[in-house]
């Protein structure tokens, strides 16, 4: 169990295991070895278990020995070192103490120093400034004395090519001096200067454009020639110098992107050799702006324009102020001017002729692409549209007595509609709303062309197209009885409307409404004439399913007048429908149909419900007017059989009784919906009355089928139509 180390120090791995337990538990070590002792073992021998106890202790003995021997040297060591560094850190700190003051005796000799060498260079300067002043002076007057005699100039610094910039300096000088005497007396001196300042000015220019590779003598001949008259025009010609290959033919899809490089290039270049560096970028800014880049523009939008292409026009005229825009902004981000109009000035210069007439010139194409879009369309169906005035009492009476007294005109099922009619010129208008946005300035401009263009939507899409197929569709439906089957063409008018009326919400919401957030009065106007265009085509739409539903009972009453009174008190017993049962049966699947392909979800619940109610009241009515016998009633029963498996396939909406609403319904006093499918079962139920032997008829006036029958009184009715109703022992 024990190891020895190298250097005979007994080495207890297991004891150094178990005592270096984190946290060290006594009683758990004891337990260990007693463990290693017996060997997992119940104990035999209480005497040798002692003295292995005994023999442990004096190990651990042995073991704390050691360690303490082992801590008070290394103590030992810990103190020693402890002096050590102690006394290092003395040494240190007094040798730093010594670098500080020595460093503040220094810093108080610099300053003693620094405040004599201000002082005696301010009284150097006090003697030196007017003495340079005067000496500068006598050099102008010794320079002006060449000037006033006739005699050539033989001064170095004007007979010097390497002295220009001094004799620049002192020609301005001399030129500015001589503006100040007298025309009189000093004429000749004055032209003679006048001459010699013109040569040294030209001298100065040729010598600033002749030295491009070296920007540190262009620096200093600018500083001089700034003072000159011609500095402007010099600046010019270095501009126009710079802008040699900018605007090539070759790169004029390009133009923005070379535009801002070139401005990114020239930028540091003028920095480092104009005095004033930021007038000189915004003068070559401008020249940018108002030379190639003006020119390639009302080349593009000129050529547009002559060739009569208004939609390339402004198409082109968006893409080139967006383009320009677009170089603004990056511009502005290299700060070129502490003017923040300076860029929006330079785009009007471009672009102010062109938005002048910008939004008259975009009605004026939309107008135009509206109405030769709908023009086309009506042409492909060789239809002349009719003058149909919508929204007055007067145009109504007059389309409903056209539908009444008149032949109505169904055109063949067209409904007059087109997605892609609607899909073109919405996004004929969607690329209106994006240019307006654009071009127009923010705020009412940009909304009162928005509300615009909304009404140029407004008049072909809605009146001249949508309201229009509704008007004509209305127009399609007889008013009077119909003797024939009436088409069920308004349902595909529905759908086609509901579809294109989604469309148009849609970018109603993408992109008039946040067109509008900025002008209350005109967000309030154009929603008033959305709010009443959309309930104008909702509520003919509603009058035409309407009529429609009146038209599809009226045919219906016309085929059930067919029948006479002996059909149903047949002399022999036949089992099977009748004829106008059939065809109304055929005739309400296809009208069924038509309107699940028209109409969705609570819209053909509702409508379908609508006319199965009708019906119903329709059927019952009808029966009631015959009286029946066994032969006439199974007929009859027959009928309704048909009638309830054609019902039963039509989606009606879900009875309120299944949403957990009938309660709500009731607390509020209201009847619940009836379920059609239910009314016919009672109704079929009913016909059954007219079947059943006299001895059974109490026991089927009470039968399941009509529990929850709307009107008890319906079974005496019926009852009554039996032609042995007066044989009958038992009455209601």
């Amino acid at each position: 169990r024990y190891g020895m180390s190298s250097g005979n120090t007994p080495y207890f791995a297991t004891y150094a295991q178990d005592l270096e337990q984190d946290p060290f538990d006594a009683i758990d070590f004891v337990e260990r070895i007693v463990w290693r002792i017996t060997g997992g073992q119940p104990v035999s021998d209480p005497i040798g278990l002692k003295n292995k106890f005994e023999e442990e202790i004096a190990s651990l003995q042995m073991l704390c020995d050691q360690f303490s021997h082992k801590l008070r040297s290394l103590e030992q060591q810990q103190s020693a070192e402890k002096r050590d560094y102690v006394q290092k850190m003395q040494r240190m700190h007094e040798q730093n103490s010594e670098a500080i003051n020595k460093i503040k005796q220094l810093d108080a000799t610099m300053q003693t120093v620094s405040s004599k060498v201000i002082h005696l260079g301010d009284q150097l300067e006090s003697v030196n400034a007017p003495r340079q002043r005067a000496h500068d002076t006598q050099q102008l007057i010794a320079h002006f004395n060449e000037f006033l005699s006739d005699q050539p100039l033989n001064s170095h610094l004007f007979t010097d090519p390497d002295k220009l910039l001094e004799s620049a300096d002192l020609i301005h000088k001399l030129h500015s001096i001589s503006q100040e005497l007298s025309k009189d007396k000093y004429a000749a001196v004055q032209a003679r200067i006048a001459h010699r300042y013109a040569e040294v000015e030209q001298l100065l220019m040729d010598e600033f454009l002749n030295s491009q590779r070296n920007e540190k003598h262009m620096a200093a001949v600018a500083k001089v020639l700034c003072e000159f008259k011609g500095y402007s025009q010099c600046v010019d010609r270095y501009i126009e110098f710079m802008c040699t290959n900018f605007g090539r033919a070759d790169r004029s899809e390009k133009i923005y992107e070379d535009a801002l490089q070139l401005v990114k290039s020239s930028k540091p270049r003028i920095e480092s050799i104009f005095p004033q560096p930021q007038a000189i970028v915004q003068k070559l800014v401008l020249f940018i702006f108002t030379g190639k880049l003006n020119e390639t523009i009302r080349a593009k939008l000129n050529e547009y324009k002559e060739a009569g292409d208004t939609e390339r026009y402004l198409v082109g005229l968006a893409k080139e102020f967006s383009s320009t825009r677009k170089l603004c902004r990056d511009l502005e981000q290299l700060h070129l001017s502490a003017d923040a109009s300076f860029l929006k000035a330079v785009m009007r210069s471009i672009f102010g002729a062109y938005l002048q007439t910008y939004e008259r010139d975009e009605l004026a194409h939309l107008r135009r692409q509206c109405a030769s879009i709908l023009g086309r369309f009506y042409d492909e169906r060789k239809h002349v549209k009719k003058a149909i005035q919508t929204g007055d009492k007067l145009s109504e009476l007059k389309r409903d007595t056209q539908a009444r007294f008149f032949t109505v005109e169904d055109y063949g099922g067209e409904t007059f509609l087109s997605h892609d009619v609607v899909f073109v010129i919405l996004q004929e208008l969607k690329n209106a709303y994006a240019r307006a946005a654009l071009l127009c300035e923010s705020g009412e401009p940009s909304a009162r062309q928005t509300e615009s263009i909304f009404d140029v939507m407004l008049q072909y899409l809605h009146h001249e197209h949508l309201d229009y197929a509704v008007e004509l569709a209305l127009a399609g439906i007889s008013l009077a009885e119909p003797k024939v089957e009436p088409p069920a063409y308004i349902f595909a008018v529905v759908a086609q409307n509901t579809t294109m009326m989604h469309l148009m919400t849609k970018q109603y919401a993408d992109s008039v409404q946040p067109a509008l957030t900025e002008s209350i009065n005109e967000q309030s106007s154009v929603h008033k004439k959305w709010l009443n265009a959309m309930r104008s085509l909702e509520s003919k739409l509603n009058l035409g399913i309407e009529r429609q539903i009146n038209a599809i009972i009226g045919y219906s009453r016309f085929l059930l007048n067919q029948q006479k009174k002996a059909d149903f008190v047949p002399e022999s017993l036949a089992l099977g429908g009748s004829q106008a049962c059939t065809t109304i049966c055929k005739f309400l699947e296809a009208q069924a149909a038509d309107m699940e392909s028209g109409l969705d979800g609570e819209n053909l619940g509702a409508v379908m419900s609508e006319l199965a109610m009708r019906f119903y009241r329709l059927l019952l009515a009808h029966i009631q007017q015959f009286y029946y016998n066994m032969g006439g009633g199974m007929m009859l029963v027959c009928d309704l059989n048909e009638y309830r498996k054609l019902i039963a396939h039509w989606r009606f909406p879900v009875p309120s009784s299944a949403t957990g609403a009938a309660a709500a319904a009731a607390a509020a006093g209201i009847e619940p919906a009836a379920d059609p499918r239910r009314m016919f079962d009672h109704l079929h139920a009913l016909a059954n009355l007219l079947t059943v032997l006299p001895e059974n008829v109490q026991s089927s006036s009470h039968s399941a089928q009509l529990d929850g029958l709307s009107d008890v009184s319906l079974i005496n009715t019926f009852l009554q139509l039996r032609v042995d109703y007066r044989n009958l022992k038992w009455r209601p």
